[in-house]
């Protein structure tokens, strides 16, 4: 019988790593790692626009208006939802049995969200926990499988 292949899925708003033990005597590998373009780029470099501004109709003061999202937010939910498909287009094809998240807890309810139903099936656990600046060696003691 063949053993099961278990997905780790590390994630946070600017990074992501998918690791997998091939072997339960061998150490994780790492199958995915990619890094968000725009986690560290400043906000008016991602906005190309100035805020609005405002004028109290009573007074003669003028304020500048709040942008409705945070531009750095969406960046970070756009990251996910590339992980996400990635994910989706390897379960697709058989790459992995077992899908285990630990990530970040803002980011989690997106991960989850992006799963299609086929993926959603596999998942095996998920944890708001962020382990993407945790060195390989180091992964089976946060897993508790030490």
């Amino acid at each position: 019988m063949k053993t099961p292949v278990t997905w780790y899925v590390l994630a946070d708003g600017a990074r992501a790593r998918i690791v997998t033990r091939p072997e339960p005597s061998a150490g994780y590998m790492i199958v995915f790692a990619e890094d968000s373009a725009t986690a560290h780029t400043r906000t008016r470099e991602i906005v190309s626009d100035r805020p609005g501004h405002g004028q109290e109709s009573a007074a003669s003061g003028r304020y500048a208006i709040e942008p409705r999202h945070d531009a750095h937010r969406l960046e970070e939910q756009k990251f996910l939802r590339s992980v996400v498909a990635h994910i989706n287009r390897e379960s697709a094809r058989g790459s992995f049995d077992r899908l285990v998240v630990y990530a970040a807890p803002r980011c989690l309810a997106t991960l989850r969200a992006g799963l299609d139903p086929v993926t959603s099936r596999k998942l095996y656990g998920e944890y708001p926990k962020d382990l993407t600046k945790i060195p390989l060696a180091e992964l089976p003691v946060h897993f508790g499988t030490a």
